[in-house]
């Protein structure tokens, strides 16, 4: 008999009494990181002299104007302050803060320029103040040249260095700014012409460094842009948490060995990454971040469980980038399901693109090995292997949580044929290869994409590397990018939807009590199954609508795991499904009763085993309860335990993620999911409502089991393809009182 893999209710209930009771003494989750706890440092790394002292400039590009950054930005500056500038290196920060965000540091709201000085306060910048530029726009990127060209032409070095702070979402974009400007930002496309002028104003010829201390941006359309303008590059594949880059602990090797190059300075970013961070080894700085007696050890795994960061050695994005020409040429001949199957089970990465969308960025390597165990094309197989072989030989380091376990350090985007359609189509501001230009013009995966869901063939001779040299003229980009763009009036169509039928539903009793059960026959066949639902919705009869109550992942009967990621092996023809529904739904819970709140929590990641899983919550977060509220999510493991929060930054189309830290008095107000009739009342739609709303306290969210409230529910077995299409059946049950 298959099983929903959320553990059922008095089971369920007791583990979550239990959990609670240890949640209270520590937020450790009892799950290892990739870095052995006896190995966790809580100083700055000694890293060995590599060669004659050179002078550099490290320039902090720190955008703060922002409800959800600020605070944290402006503890990133007083971090490096706990170093300072010295004789062989100088520190230079542009910081522009929010009027009506964080209030401490002398509350300013204005762009400030700082020459970053030592000093132990950690609350209150100390540093030299070189000049106040007013409100600025800093997702202008004439802001950033002017800030680059101004501090290299002011301090110059022998190597140069540029760390850009704010929200990141992949080759979307990022660095936003709040005031005066809402929304927009800087493009990659904008990103990768801004460090071109600055290099043509200064003679630089490359950045020692470029670093993204922002979210989802390691990815290889992003690196492929700024791969002419730097020698080397840090980005995270996944959001980061609030904590940011530990700036002290990688500063300080800096100072002490200036004649590391950027390959030890970037080193030694990703092996203090969370784990050397100052407001986790320093006792005071811990207890004002997390609220709570922690310890460093505690404290770092808890931190560390979903994190990813990678150092990049940029002059190997050409050999990258044709290891990837050759797996997209041969993918294109290969069966369509290959592709598929990989890019729905490859490790996944924070969305962008709205509450219902399929991950869209997966890691590049884990997609290569999939596509391998899928396919029995020895073309295919050659090609995903030399691009693994690529991908390692392109990381410098490489580090990422036990929750992440497929990502080998760059991700990419992979749509399903809707996202294809709004983002490389024209159909929206979102347009793909005009974003990522150089990288469209290097690549053919552009063209796989529109071979693979419009029809036609991948030319290998249409990619030019050439455009990766620093000489390679910018203005000639777009032309080169706009090659792979399907025609207007193409509708893109997914290549494996269709072949997936669900037989109507027996169910051994139409009405039960409370605490009754229904057991569910029927059969699922198809080639091309991903992942296979039951939906619990309920009818309410007043107004002909229905909330969505629960969804769970039916259990299959084996498993595939490739790179540390298990997937549901379904195998071939018809799979029989036979379960027993119980009148569940979940809740909200602060550990005080009375606060419970309804909410749908939506399965997300297929775990191994049940307590593996990974649910989501869908709503908006209020920043002491009374600030504007956010689009955001929050996520649990399968044994109800609250992991991470995230909020969104921007509109929902293209939100940019950044996971924050609750305290107490924060709010999240849950979104309902109702579907019912449109205004002319022929089609049905779904739509979103506030829920309940809860209350951060001292004790951790949680998910707790409910009967369900008595009334009609349509219970469903959904199946759905590699491509995100649903094949539904449903079965009236009568819950009754």
């Amino acid at each position: 008999m298959n099983t929903s893999h959320r553990t059922r209710f008095w089971n369920f209930l007791l583990t979550v009494i239990l959990l609670l009771s240890l949640a209270l003494t520590s937020c450790s989750t009892g799950e290892e990181t990739d870095v052995p706890q006896d190995e966790i440092e809580t100083a700055p790394a000694q890293v060995e002299p590599q060669g004659e002292a050179g002078t550099w400039l490290v320039m902090l590009y720190q955008d703060a104007d922002d409800e959800v950054l600020e605070q944290d930005i402006f503890i990133d500056l007083n971090e490096a302050e706990l170093v300072g500038s010295t004789e062989y290196v100088t520190i230079i920060a542009q910081l522009d803060r929010l009027d009506g965000g964080f209030d401490g540091g002398g509350d300013e709201t204005t762009a400030k320029r700082y020459l970053i000085t030592q000093d132990d306060d950690l609350e209150n910048i100390a540093s030299e103040e070189l000049e106040d530029l007013g409100e600025i726009n800093m997702g202008d990127m004439d802001t950033l040249v002017d800030f680059a060209v101004w501090a290299i032409e002011s301090y110059p070095a022998d190597n140069y260095v540029l760390i850009l702070s704010d929200h990141g979402g992949g080759w979307t974009g990022g660095w936003s700014d709040n005031d005066p400007v809402q929304g927009g930002g800087l493009s990659m496309e904008q990103i990768d012409l801004a460090l071109g002028e600055i290099i043509e104003q200064t003679g630089i010829g490359q950045f020692e460094m470029l670093g993204f201390d922002a979210c989802l941006m390691a990815q290889v359309e992003s690196l492929t842009a700024i791969a002419p303008h730097a020698r080397y590059a840090v980005a995270s594949e996944e959001t980061e948490p609030s904590l940011g880059w530990a700036y002290a602990s990688f500063l300080e090797p800096l100072t002490q060995n200036p004649g590391m190059d950027g390959a030890g300075l970037s080193r030694a970013i990703v092996e203090s990454y969370i784990t050397q961070d100052f407001r986790l080894v320093d006792d005071e700085a811990r207890r004002s971040f997390l609220g709570g007696d922690y310890s460093t050890e505690a404290a770092v795994e808890y931190m560390a469980k979903d994190i990813t960061l990678t150092a990049v050695d940029l002059s190997q994005m050409s050999a990258l980038n044709q290891a990837l020409n050759d797996l997209a040429a041969a993918l294109a001949s290969d069966d369509p399901a290959v592709a598929a199957a990989a890019r729905a089970y490859a490790q996944s990465y924070k969305d962008v693109f709205g509450k219902k969308e399929a991950p869209a960025f997966i890691d590049l390597g884990h997609f290569a090995a999939l596509a391998a165990e899928e396919s029995d094309d020895e073309a295919v197989v050659a090609a995903a292997q030399a691009l693994l072989d690529q991908v390692q030989a392109a990381v410098v380091a490489e580090r990422h949580g036990d929750q992440r376990p497929g990502s080998t350090g760059f991700s990419i985007y992979f749509p399903n044929s809707d996202l294809y359609g709004l983002t490389l189509t024209g159909a929206s501001s979102l347009d793909y290869t005009s974003s990522v230009s150089r990288f469209a013009a290097a690549s053919l995966w552009d063209d796989f994409l529109t071979a693979y869901y419009t029809g036609g063939e991948v030319d290998p001779d249409s990619a030019d590397l050439s455009v990766l040299e620093p000489a390679f003229p910018s203005e000639e980009l777009a032309a080169l990018a706009d090659r792979s763009k399907p025609a207007a009036d193409v509708t893109p169509v997914s290549p494996v939807a269709g072949s997936i039928t669900v037989e109507p539903l027996e169910i051994s009793a139409e009405e039960i009590p409370t605490d009754g059960v229904v057991t569910i026959n029927t059969t699922v066949s198809g080639s091309n199954v991903a992942y296979i639902y039951i939906y619990t919705i309920f009818y309410n009869e007043e107004d002909d609508s229905y909330l969505t109550a629960d969804i769970d992942f039916i259990t299959a009967d084996s498993v595939k795991e490739v790179g540390g990621v298990t997937y549901p092996d379904w195998g071939d023809g018809e799979i029989p499904i036979e379960l027993d529904w119980e009148p569940t739904v979940y809740f909200l819970s602060d550990g005080n009763e009375e606060n419970d709140q309804f909410a749908l929590f939506e399965p997300e990641v297929y775990g191994a085993a049940s307590e593996d899983d990974v649910y989501t919550v869908y709503g908006l977060y209020a920043f002491g309860g009374s600030g504007e509220p956010l689009e955001a999510m929050l996520q649990f493991d399968g044994n109800g335990d609250m992991r991470s929060a995230w909020v969104f930054s921007g509109d929902e189309q293209a939100g940019r993620p950044r996971q924050v830290t609750p305290e107490p008095g924060d709010t999240f107000t849950i979104w309902d999911e109702w579907m019912e009739y449109d205004e002319a009342g022929q089609d049905w739609v779904y739509n979103y409502y506030e829920g309940g709303t809860i209350t951060f306290g001292e004790t951790p969210l949680t998910m707790v089991p409910y009967y369900a409230f008595p009334g009609v529910y349509e219970i469903g077995i959904v199946a759905v393809d590699f491509d995100g299409n649903l094949v539904e059946e449903y079965a009236e049950v009568i819950v009754s009182e």
